[in-house]
């Protein structure tokens, strides 16, 4: 039994093959990708730069204070991303990028 494949149908199954191979997951925790990281980014930006975190960490707390000063409620999230490479920290205050840390893993 012989199977015969037109040239355009090679060329269409090998489009599809680097097509889905650039949809491949790969690591977006890299020093370069950090360093786009600002402070006053929002979370979102933060995770469009980095992909999902490995873990997040978030605290609300009612200070008592009044609306007075800004400072009824303050919010804080801690956002953590971990590769065998390396480890980012980024932690953020009312929702924007307040401090980051980066590690090199070995």
């Amino acid at each position: 039994m012989s199977i015969n494949f037109s040239k355009q149908s090679v060329i269409g199954f090998i489009m599809i093959v680097v097509l889905l191979s650039g949809c491949a997951t790969t690591p977006r925790l890299t020093y370069t990708n950090f360093n786009r990281v600002k402070a006053g980014m929002t979370e979102e930006e933060v995770i469009g730069i980095l992909g999902e975190p490995t873990k997040v960490t978030s605290v609300n707390v009612d200070t008592g204070i009044g609306s007075l000063f800004g400072l009824d409620k303050l919010s804080g999230t801690n956002m953590i991303w971990n590769t065998e490479d390396a480890k980012a920290n980024v932690i953020f205050f009312k929702g924007k990028v307040k401090s980051t840390n980066f590690t090199n893993q070995f």
